[in-house]
């Protein structure tokens, strides 16, 4: 799902960068004629705000499938910026994603997840200390590799270290016993250390079960014949669409503000419900849409 979610977003970003630069340029029928014109780097940058401001979230427009089409396109905007800022561990470019997703997890009726966002948000930025604050955020990510695009979440190191120790290093058969699995933990790393030492003196360049990112061309370019067949990103007025898209982001701003605190699903059931079901009790602590925009 995360590759779909991508490669979706890689497909109408272009195809909208197609229809910006032939509107500037009749001339440039597609993004090659574009590129052979070699245009600036000043001019690149220009048409992205361009883009930004004409193609993404415009529930108000009347030309239905247009519609759809940017809200669609920011929801996958939103969902790889915040892919790009967490491989990168900019924790600061994460934690500004946070208040869109409260409004689309409200939305959807993912309380627990608004909450559980709206909480740590406001406890950054008004309860805790500046030194505690800056302690949690330079600690939710972790870089196991060392690489420049190489963060990840705590938990899945947590999940690989868990692996690793319950499952490649944990045994087999009889000797695989609580007590051994507890014994052999903290030297999961030297276990891993050794075992690549071999495969480096023995050259087994091909010990990887890592592949090479996939050629996504040929997706990509199915994907545009659809997009420019139907012409989503290209305001026609009063042009129709089959299903309306719901705007996850106003209606869950709206839910938010209209709401007295942020609501959590009661404890008896432990579980998230659907919009307009069960019944919510509200947080010890109220914070409303003011205060976390005070926050930004």
């Amino acid at each position: 799902m995360h590759d779909l979610i991508h490669q979706c977003a890689d497909g109408r970003m272009l195809d909208v960068w197609r229809v910006e630069v032939n509107r500037r340029n009749p001339g440039h029928a597609t993004l090659e004629d574009f590129a052979s014109s070699t245009p600036t780097w000043e001019a690149i940058e220009a048409i992205s705000l361009s883009l930004v401001a004409s193609y993404v979230d415009k529930p108000a427009s009347q030309d239905g499938d247009f519609r759809n089409a940017s809200l669609v396109l920011g929801r996958l905007l939103l969902y790889v910026e915040l892919c790009h800022a967490m491989k990168h561990g900019d924790i600061g470019r994460v934690e500004r994603t946070f208040l869109h997703w409260v409004f689309v997890f409200k939305k959807v009726g993912k309380h627990k997840y608004a909450t559980e966002l709206v909480r740590i948000m406001n406890e950054l930025n008004h309860v805790y200390p500046p030194g505690l604050a800056r302690a949690i955020r330079l600690n939710w990510l972790c870089n196991p590799t060392g690489k420049p695009d190489g963060f990840r979440a705590v938990d899945w190191l947590v999940e690989l270290m868990n692996l690793f120790t319950k499952v490649v290093y944990g045994s087999s058969g009889y000797t695989r016993t609580f007590q051994l699995i507890i014994k052999q933990s903290p030297l999961i790393e030297l276990f891993r250390k050794v075992h690549t030492l071999f495969q480096d003196n023995f050259h087994l360049v091909h010990r990887s079960v890592r592949h090479a990112p996939p050629d996504t061309a040929s997706t990509l370019k199915v994907l545009l014949d659809e997009l420019k067949k139907h012409n989503p990103h290209m305001c026609t007025p009063n042009r129709p669409a089959e299903v309306k898209l719901e705007d996850h982001l106003r209606e869950g701003m709206y839910i938010l503000q209209t709401t007295t605190g942020i609501a959590r699903e009661t404890e008896v059931t432990g579980t998230d419900t659907e919009e307009g079901q069960g019944e919510d009790e509200e947080l010890d602590i109220e914070v409303d849409i003011d205060d976390l925009e005070a926050a930004e």
